[in-house]
């Protein structure tokens, strides 16, 4: 095999291998979904208390990811993401043989804090690889990663469980992890030097807190509260509206949830053809508001109701590689930090998006819901448009 077919094979590989991890990390919070009752029994605490165990993950992981991306910058992405991706697999394991919650929510917390650390780094490690022209496909493999946690993550597991108990399930999910963290530490390689003559930056945030990757970050942050509101409220919204059994509300969620893998996967290749990328982020913004309030108002049949979901999950995901590319321009030396801030911004919108789309619900109803949601997509397409002309 010619020595540039050969390199083309292994950074094949790589991102393969990155993808598949970012699928077993993002996939940690829908394995507990399915055994929420169950462990509630077994540990003889409330299912309110369990719930709160994804509150206390989303913390520590968006803490974590800022943290860890900004220390990779300086000692590497190559040891943090194997360092990350074998503590999550011990951290689940202990979450599997915890005798009581306490220690589950150490474990929980630890899960929290490896997962963030990972994902602070991914998209950096993904994005010093490959050159600026490919960067929107290369970054679009992690997402799909992240996509496929959401179609076949809680399936998966839920089998897995009915198998070998949730116990069980959850202690695979780890062990997988830690193979995965072995084959990642065989396969990839030491990080990419600095470009030469490429200065290093001495203050990271100062640079960041620039008006143009404020104005990216907060988009950002914009097209990751739009998926949570379908994520979290959707499902809820089909019960009510439709008295479907839990068995069809799966089958439900997945023909919606192949909307993001769809998406992921048509924006990569978009983003990379047309440029600048935060003109098609803006694109799908705008598709992404026009969608939201028919979705959550609109039910006269499920099967209405499903075309609905997919189109809303497909515009919401079409920007989300061109976002990430247009992000990995920041300085090599910086781009640890971008991403994990991203990731940090990106778990207070899951925050913000449960505890104010709960508020509009039961104080107001879905067409609040549907509204919040347009008028936030709409100003995702503005900060959008503004960076295209900070950028210009």
């Amino acid at each position: 095999m010619p020595p540039a077919a050969r390199t083309e094979a292994r950074l094949l590989g790589v991102l393969s291998l990155l993808a598949g991890a970012t699928f077993l990390i993002t996939s940690s919070g829908p394995a507990l979904a399915p055994f929420m009752r169950t462990v509630a029994s077994e540990m003889r605490t409330s299912f309110v208390a369990i719930a709160h165990l994804f509150s206390f993950q989303a913390l520590m992981w968006g803490t974590f990811s800022l943290l860890a991306g900004t220390l990779s910058d300086r000692i590497g992405r190559r040891s943090i993401l194997i360092g990350a991706l074998i503590g999550m697999g011990v951290g689940r394991i202990g979450f599997a043989l915890a005798p009581n919650y306490a220690v589950l929510l150490t474990f929980q917390l630890l899960s929290g804090a490896f997962g963030g650390a990972f994902m602070g780094a991914v998209f950096a490690a993904a994005s010093d690889r490959v050159p600026l022209e490919m960067r929107a496909r290369a970054l679009g493999w992690i997402v799909t990663g992240q996509s496929l946690s959401i179609l076949l993550g809680a399936p998966i597991v839920t089998l897995m469980g009915a198998l070998g108990g949730w116990r069980g399930a959850i202690g695979a999910h780890g062990l997988t992890m830690i193979a995965a963290g072995i084959a990642l530490h065989r396969l990839i390689d030491a990080d990419p030097p600095h470009p030469p003559g490429h200065a290093r930056i001495r203050a990271p945030f100062t640079h960041l807190l620039r008006r143009h990757w404020l104005t990216l970050l907060g988009a950002g942050a914009t097209e990751r509260m739009c998926f949570a509101v379908v994520a979290i409220f959707l499902p809820t919204f089909l019960q009510q509206s439709y008295e479907i059994s839990l068995g069809a509300l799966g089958v439900t969620l997945a023909l919606i949830a192949a909307g993001t893998l769809l998406g992921s996967f048509a924006g990569a290749r978009l983003a990379d053809r047309f440029p600048p990328h935060m003109r098609l982020f803006a694109a799908a913004s705008f598709a992404t508001a026009c969608l939201a309030l028919p979705l959550v108002t609109w039910h006269p049949v499920i099967a209405v109701s499903v075309l609905l979901g997919f189109a809303y999950s497909f515009c919401n995901a079409l920007g989300r590689p061109a976002f990430l590319a247009a992000l990995s321009k920041v300085p090599n030396e910086l781009r640890g930090a971008v991403f994990g801030l991203n990731v940090t911004l990106a778990s207070v919108g899951w925050l913000c998006a449960a505890s104010i789309g709960a508020w509009l619900i039961t104080s107001y109803s879905f067409t609040a819901l549907g509204l919040s949601a347009t008028g936030i997509a709409l100003l995702g397409a503005l900060l959008a448009l503004i960076s295209l002309r900070k950028a210009g």
